[in-house]
């Protein structure tokens, strides 16, 4: 029916209950489908978690998958393999963590600079150095026109990296060239943790990589 507002199953259930009294309803704008509606919103959240889903998944199981999941229960499937979501992350960002177990890495460099990449724009170039200023820092580059405005010391990139990347115990320096990042050297690829039969599957030609 043509309600001039989307109308989900619960009230759709309701209202189709009440049928008897609703013959009239569209010659006054609907008045009773709009009561019907604030009554079938309060339920629909706790409905879509207990019903079973489209496709015959049984109730309750939407808490577990991964593509299902409404945007606020993701903090609950994250839970159950160790994920503690950063404030402000947004829905995307959290299941494609879920889906790479990204905390399972933690103290790694591939966590490191996948931490930091989180918050670029742009291609996310990030580079890192192991024990450049000795046994226990590492510096990590990025670039100005990639970076985001804050990158002090109490800045959300460098809260993240501290709270969900690095190692404990160790010691680093974030730089901020000016500029773009430069075209692909050997040194990104190393950092960007490529095996040799990555690059042969995704790339033809050495210009290709560049």
């Amino acid at each position: 029916m043509d309600t001039g507002w989307p109308v989900k199953d619960v009230t759709q259930r309701l209202y189709d209950n009440l049928e008897p009294l609703a013959k009239t309803d569209w010659i006054y704008g609907w008045p009773l489908l709009a009561f019907i509606d604030t009554i079938g919103l309060m339920f629909q959240d706790a409905a879509d978690l207990v019903q079973d889903g489209p496709n015959g998944e049984p109730g309750w199981a939407i808490l577990l998958d991964i593509d299902r999941v409404p945007d606020e229960g993701l903090p609950f499937l994250g839970q159950f393999i160790g994920i503690h979501f950063f404030q402000g992350i947004d829905a995307p960002t959290m299941r494609q963590q879920i889906r790479d177990k990204i905390n399972w890495a933690r103290g790694t460099p591939r966590s490191i600079l996948a931490a930091v990449a989180l918050f670029l724009t742009g291609t996310k170039t990030v580079q890192m150095t192991e024990r450049d200023a000795g046994a226990y820092h590492f510096g990590v580059v990025i670039w100005a026109t990639e970076a985001p405005t804050d990158t002090s010391a109490t800045s959300p990139v460098v809260t993240y990296v501290n709270k969900f990347a690095k190692p404990a115990g160790l010691q680093w320096t974030l730089t901020v060239n000016p500029g773009s990042p430069p075209s692909l050297t050997y040194s990104q690829i190393y950092t960007k943790l490529w095996t040799y039969q990555y690059i042969y599957d995704q790339f033809q030609t050495y210009g290709d990589i560049r």
